[in-house]
């Protein structure tokens, strides 16, 4: 099994920014690697579209996925909304009916459980990752960054640690 997991934005794209100052994109980062590591021990086969705080283009992280030969990918994001209200995790296919849709409902799952954040479901979207790759990819949105509530959550190890286990478990259940 090869997964291609990708961290949102980076670089000279920090993404959303939490009202006290957390970059999504190191956020994310953080959380692929957790990820990585762990279906690595599970003997999976991982490769990140970015190892560390650079910008790398949507064009350029589906070739990574697609000359890699990737199962699957996972685009690991956080969530920002025009209220600080909104809060919960989300998790996007491309469209329903296919393998994006079983694993995209597979992590959903298991994030919840783990981080007990609001569940605002799986959801079908245009997003070019999910379109552009050669097999299922999925993007994970895990709580909001924007919420000062969750904001603090996205920036505890231990929090990212859950969110990365939880991640890799629903991975797991598809293999």
């Amino acid at each position: 099994m090869k997964i291609v997991i990708d961290p949102g934005h980076g670089g000279k794209d920090p993404g959303a920014v939490g009202p006290n100052g957390l970059k999504e994109a190191h956020v994310n980062l953080a959380v692929a690697q957790k990820v990585a590591e762990r279906l690595r021990k599970a003997g999976v086969e991982v490769k990140l579209t970015r190892t560390s705080d650079v910008f790398v283009g949507l064009p350029h992280r589906c070739n990574i996925a697609n000359s890699f030969g990737a199962d699957y990918v996972i685009s690991i994001h956080c969530n920002s909304a025009g209220t600080p209200e909104a809060k919960g995790a989300e998790t996007y296919c491309y469209k329903f009916g296919g393998k994006g849709e079983v694993l995209a409902k597979a992590i959903q799952a298991e994030l919840i459980a783990a981080t007990r954040r609001v569940n605002r479901g799986v959801k079908t979207a245009n997003y070019y990752v999910l379109r552009h790759t050669s097999m299922p990819a999925v993007l994970v949105e895990i709580a909001f960054i924007n919420n000062p509530e969750e904001e603090a959550l996205l920036a505890s190890d231990e929090f990212q640690q859950r969110a990365a286990e939880a991640i890799a478990r629903g991975v797991q259940r598809r293999l």
